[in-house]
């Protein structure tokens, strides 16, 4: 399989009979002013080209993907165009998802996937031959891949252990079995900024919490007070919260589980 994409003889719209090379599996970037030609090489060429081929090798009529007028291109493979603006404002709408090829990869490493047995650690291979039953209560929790009681399993080839059959909800950020506990699938874990919430350069008493107003500022410097006093640390509201201890400014921001 060739290692790059080779146009010979681009002539459409502002393409003046151009040659290049572009190497694949790399981060490729087309620049240049306006009107130069970069949408019509990438979209109406190259991805136009693309979606030909590949409608061709399935057998299917391509007459509204006619070929542009380019004297050969070599090396091209299935392409996917990605405009710039939103389709869908979900966070687990991806390029993969939209695209199907996120199902097709769940696919493939949910068949034929090997891993290592949670026992020995030994490479358990994919297995067609699944068993169906009930696990224990020690088994349960980490081999059910959807939410339901019976699950299939299988023996590990080494030592017997039986290990659960790996279903496509494993490779899904969209499913508990799959999603990062961290993130639950979104990608991105949002936190407040602290120093948006308590000035570093003010006291408690000075107003140094945004949104408490006179009441609250006296009314919890004096329970934080009381609660440095029950806890055996000093708590001064009068401090700038930047000369907190990391103790006193934990009080501050999180509280106590039990008051």
């Amino acid at each position: 399989m060739s290692d790059s994409i080779i146009v010979k003889g681009a002539r459409l719209h502002n393409l003046k009979n151009i040659s290049l090379e572009i190497p694949k599996n790399r981060l490729v970037a087309f620049t240049g002013v306006s009107g130069s030609g970069k949408s019509t090489l990438v979209l109406d060429t190259l991805h136009k080209e693309g979606q030909r081929q590949y409608m061709e090798s399935l057998g299917l009529v391509t007459h509204s993907l006619s070929r542009p007028p380019v004297d050969a291109i070599s090396g091209l493979s299935p392409s996917i165009s990605v405009d710039q603006h939103l389709t869908n404002r979900s966070p687990r709408s991806t390029v993969g998802t939209v695209t199907e090829v996120y199902t097709y990869l769940r696919v493939l490493f949910a068949r034929l996937g090997h891993r290592p047995c949670p026992a020995c650690g030994r490479d358990v291979p994919p297995s067609q031959d699944l068993e169906s039953g009930e696990l224990d209560d020690e088994g349960s929790a980490e081999a059910a891949a959807e939410t339901e009681d019976e699950v299939r399993f299988f023996p590990c080839p080494h030592c017997g252990h039986p290990s659960p059959e790996l279903v496509m909800g494993h490779f899904s950020f969209n499913k508990p079995a799959g999603a990062c506990p961290t993130c639950t699938g979104l990608g991105v874990v949002h936190e407040p900024n602290l120093d948006a919430i308590v000035d570093p350069d003010r006291s408690i008493l000075d107003g140094a919490v945004h949104g408490w107003d006179t009441f609250f500022i006296h009314r919890n410097a004096a329970s934080m007070e009381a609660a440095g006093r029950h806890y055996g640390f000093p708590f001064d509201p009068a401090l700038p919260t930047r000369e907190l201890g990391p103790v006193q400014r934990d009080l501050l921001l999180y509280g106590v589980n039990n008051p």
